[in-house]
């Protein structure tokens, strides 16, 4: 029995050095991602906005560097994968109520573009499958996925991009 106790805890204490390597780079990456400011979190009617479509049941994959689908931004929660329910306002501006986390509101002003994509950091699904949202947060230029539960919501959000 004395024969396997060493290698059981060697790999024991390999797996727990492995977490807390994991969990000191989380870390780290948010404190080098402290620059950017806080997201907004107002809601649609503090924004003057009506509601033009929503809100649909998605899943919120993540939030990463634009056209770097492996650069999480992690900083004020936004690399926190959640359901949520998103709603797109008549302004443009996006609504993104998450479990667990903080809401999220994109102003109009900042979305760039609204494309899909096959996946980014936290999901890959292959096709276009993820509605990808670029906007700008203070002078950096970031890519939002969500998984939209509904294909049909997820098209007809793709065909707004030009009316938003």
């Amino acid at each position: 029995m004395s024969d396997r106790l060493l290698p059981v805890l060697l790999l024991s204490a390999l797996f727990v050095l492995i977490l807390a390597a994991m969990a000191w780079g989380w870390r780290r990456r948010g404190r080098s991602q402290q620059h950017l400011p806080p997201p907004s979190d107002s809601s649609l009617e503090e924004l003057s906005e009506g509601i033009a479509h929503g809100p649909v049941d998605a899943v919120y994959v993540d939030t990463v560097l634009a056209e770097q689908p492996l650069e999480r931004i992690v900083a004020h929660g936004l690399g926190h994968r959640a359901n949520a329910a998103a709603t797109l306002g008549d302004g443009g501006s996006w609504r993104i109520e998450r479990e667990g986390a903080e809401d999220l509101t994109i102003p109009g002003p900042d979305v760039t573009e609204i494309t899909s994509g096959p996946g980014m950091a936290g999901k890959f699904i292959g096709g276009d499958g993820l509605l990808i949202i670029r906007w700008r947060l203070g002078d950096q230029l970031l890519d939002t996925g969500l998984r939209l539960a509904r294909r049909a919501d997820h098209d007809l959000l793709l065909s707004r991009k030009e009316h938003a």
